[in-house]
């Protein structure tokens, strides 16, 4: 199973961070594998990198842009979605971060990242079990456009 932590970085820090996504992926990875008193100062610095993810709006904008059938469970407050092909992904909401599970092939999981980029440009999602990172929409591509 692949788990991703999906952050929503402050814009002004995204151009700053881009191309040093690594720096943001080691404060992440020590605030998982660190003590009680280093996970409150670290706690401190992601909220000055990181905007709280307005859930009300990516709940409407999930539910009005959504091609495939992602199903809301009310009890748990997850997204779901499951493909023909086996493929799972589950997606948890809180202020602060996103949580996406995900099995099978990369389709179920590609789906809600591409759902994130379009709603907002600046998320990073990270996987620190298998030490993973980027952005869901590039700086370099938002640039041009």
């Amino acid at each position: 199973m692949r788990e991703y932590k999906i952050y929503l970085i402050s814009e002004p820090l995204s151009i700053e961070f881009y191309g040093r996504e690594h720096k943001i992926y080691q404060l992440v990875n020590e605030y998982y594998y660190s003590s009680k008193e280093l996970r409150k100062i670290i706690e401190k610095q992601l909220q000055y990198i990181t905007e709280p993810i307005p859930l009300f709006e990516l709940h409407t904008f999930i539910r009005k842009n959504n091609p495939y059938q992602i199903y809301f469970h009310e009890e748990t407050g997850e997204y779901l979605l499951e493909l023909a092909d086996g493929a799972k992904a589950q997606l948890k909401m809180n202020p602060g971060e996103l949580i996406l599970y995900a099995n099978g092939s990369l389709d179920a999981e590609t789906i809600f990242f591409e759902l994130l980029r379009k709603f907002r440009s600046t998320f990073l999602a990270i996987d620190v079990k298998d030490e993973r990172f980027g952005w869901l929409r590039p700086i370099a591509y938002q640039k041009y456009i």
